[in-house]
This record gives C-alpha cells, structure tokens and sequence, in this order.
C-alpha cells in the first residue's frame, strides 16, 4: 500500500475518491503479521474518522474466474474505502501483452491534466504460468524496476482458489505432458472441494486464502512460483484492509439468505 493515503469522507458518501491525502507513518517494507485469527496485525488499527481509501488497477490475462473473484468488491454499494478498474484486454492476454498495458496506462496517467481523475495506487498483473514461462521470466525484472506488481499462479488462478477452501497443497496427480496441467488441474478443482470453488464467494475465506497460500508458497531461481504456489496473496493482504468490516456484514448477509433457502427445501 501507497503510504500517501485518499480518504474517504462518511459526510460525503456519494464520492468514493477524494483528492486529499493523509501521510501515514508506516514502513513500507515492513512484513505483515498474521495473529491466530488469520488478520495482519496492521490491519486492526484504522481510524474511525478517516478510512484509508486506494484505487487498484488490476489488469489479468483470465476474462472470466478472476474477475467473477473482484465482483463482490466492485459491484458491493456496501465497499466504499477500494476502488478497483478490472482489464482483460482480449488482444492482449499474455504477459508481455498485459505488460504493454500496464506501461500504456501509467503513462496516460503520469501525464494525465485532469485533476478529478486521480492516478492508482498500485498496478497488479495478473498471470498463469501455464504455457507463459518463458515471457514470464522476461517480464518479471521490467515490472520490478516499474513498480509493477506482477502476480502469478502456477499453474493457473484456480491454485489461489484451491487454497481458499484447503490449507494442504493439492494431490492432484500432475499429467505428463505440463501443458496439460493448467486445464487438467481446472477440471479436478470442483471435485476436490465440497460445493465446488465458486470463484464469486471466495473471497469469503480471504483470510484463510492469504494464509494457507502463504504457507505453501517457494518460488524458483527466476522468482517464478513452483508448481501449487501463487503470490496472489500479495494483492489480498492489500485488500484485506480495504474491505473490513464490510466484507464480515456481507458474510452474514450471505449466510442469513443460505440458512432461508435450506429452511425453504
């Protein structure tokens, strides 16, 4: 997180971005803890009178499971403290293509003479390892010298799934050919959870998400996640601050409407 902070005003709820900034003495470097109940200790502090407010840019090479993952943020009246511009450029759904993006939009912004239109906080691209290796290990270096957050799922998103569900890597018997496993692994996903990983709800279990991610995370030479790891928790650990307490009151509201239809049968 940007330690130049938007806020947001209780008094003027229908404007989401306010261009007055609060300096917040933070390290920006410093690690999260996580406490037993699966929340960054930072996390617990926010002020009641002024709400941190960011504006993400995430711009993702999947058009469907990712962004159904962000619906609940951004289509929630209830989330005000997060904005978020989902892209998944059809022509540019590699990571060299989202890459090209990513610079196109930070230097329209960059140069941008609007002032009502305030520049985002961070940028995130969103990527599968998947058959994407090789341009993955070519981009990784430019998106860290442009303080582009670069996440990866290897083998696919439906890894950052699975972990919202299971705190143990997956048994997945991994197929011979590697170019298989990405589409192998996303039909053995619903079989392996009760109820199926509905990519819309998980974000319910973020907190756990970032933790059993966490734990089972190891990246290679080139800072590429090994198999069954994903740094997507990087970007929730972002969020997570952004989106409590709403998130727990749409969590019950959530849990109150299942408890009505299972009472209905």
């Amino acid at each position: 997180m940007t330690k130049n902070k938007r806020t947001y005003s209780k008094q003027s709820p229908d404007r989401e971005l306010l261009p007055k900034r609060v300096e917040q003495n933070v390290q920006k470097d410093r690690p999260h803890t996580i406490n037993e109940e699966g929340i960054a200790s930072e996390y617990k502090k926010v002020s009641k009178s002024i709400l941190p407010t960011a504006f993400f840019i995430i711009i993702s090479g999947g058009e469907k499971k990712e962004k159904d993952y962000f619906k609940i943020i951004s289509c929630s009246k209830k989330i005000k403290r997060i904005k978020i511009e989902y892209i998944a450029d059809p022509a540019k759904l590699t990571p060299k293509g989202m890459l090209s993006t990513a610079q196109y939009l930070k230097g329209i912004y960059s140069t941008s003479q609007n002032h009502d239109s305030e520049p985002p906080d961070q940028y995130y691209i969103i990527s599968d390892v998947d058959h994407f290796i090789d341009e993955l290990k070519e981009i990784i270096q430019k998106c860290k010298k442009e303080k582009l957050n670069l996440i990866i799922s290897n083998s696919c998103f439906e890894v950052w799934l699975y972990y919202a569900y299971k705190s143990e890597k997956p048994n997945f018997i991994v197929p011979s050919q590697s170019l298989k496993i990405s589409s192998e692994f996303k039909r053995w996903l619903p079989e392996s959870i009760e109820g199926g990983a509905n990519p819309v709800k998980a974000i319910f279990n973020i907190r756990n998400n970032i933790i059993n991610a966490k734990a089972n995370y190891n990246e290679d030479a080139h800072g590429i996640p090994v198999l069954f790891s994903t740094n997507m928790f990087l970007l929730a650990e972002e969020l997570l601050p952004l989106i409590e307490p709403e998130l727990k009151e749409l969590i019950e509201c959530s849990d109150i409407r299942a408890n009505r239809y299972r009472n209905t049968i």
